[in-house]
Order: structure tokens, then sequence, then C-alpha cells
């Protein structure tokens, strides 16, 4: 799997979450960042040719779709088509990683909407198809 693919498709899923309910709120994109910070960059950090680390492109994608204004089901069926292209490679523990990143961006703001919700169950079915 290719790391930096990775964290771009992260960047979608996560974007996916939070503008699922129609607006991606400033409590949301905050809470990405955390992640960033706190789960993504030690889980990986290798640098691309220009020593920015790799996790941090899930933040420059996060911020490219917001600007586009990209379609939720754009996003979200891209990170889908990777992790079923990529499926040796998604452990259980990737697999528990990622739940855990779209359920903390879900809650974030007025706790998680049934549109949020229903992407995540989707996630979760489509990631125990694996």
């Amino acid at each position: 799997m290719d790391k930096q693919e990775f964290y771009i498709e992260t960047g979608r899923l996560l974007y996916a979450i939070a503008k699922a309910d129609g607006i991606i709120q400033e409590a949301e994109h905050k809470k990405i960042i955390q992640i960033i910070r706190e789960h993504l960059k030690p889980l990986d950090e290798s640098q691309d040719a220009f020593g920015t680390e790799n996790a941090f492109y899930t933040e420059f994608e996060f911020e490219r779709l917001t600007d586009y204004d990209v379609k939720v089901r754009d996003a979200f069926q891209s990170f889908i088509e990777f992790a079923q292209d990529n499926k040796e490679d998604i452990t259980p523990e990737l697999k528990k990683l990622i739940m855990a990143m779209v359920e903390k961006v879900a809650v974030v703001y007025n706790g998680t909407e049934d549109s949020e919700q229903a992407l995540i169950d989707r996630l979760k079915r489509k990631l125990n198809e694996l």
C-alpha cells in the first residue's frame, strides 16, 4: 500500500463524514487536525521527497475537498475503492483506527447525525468484508 495514498484517502473519508450532514463545522475540522497529530502522525513518520510527513496529506486532501465542495458520496466511494484495492494491507488494527477516527469526527458537533451514522455503518460493513 502506498502510504501517501493511504493518507490522501483518509482525508477523503474524514471529509465525507464531516460533510455528511451538509456542513463542515469548525469543531470537526479541528478534530481532524487533532486526529492527524495524535493518531496518524505517530502511526508512520514517512516523508515525501520534500520532507513533508505523509500523515499531513490527510489534512491537505481534506482542505482541498472542502475548497472544491466535493460530493460526499464521491469522497466516500474513493476511500472504499482504495480499501478494497489494498485489502491485504488493511489490518484489523488499522480497521479499528479508521473506525475510531470517523466516530470521533462524527460525534464532535451535536453528536452523530443520522447521515453520518449511515456512512459509518456502511464503512463498517465494507471494512468487515475485506
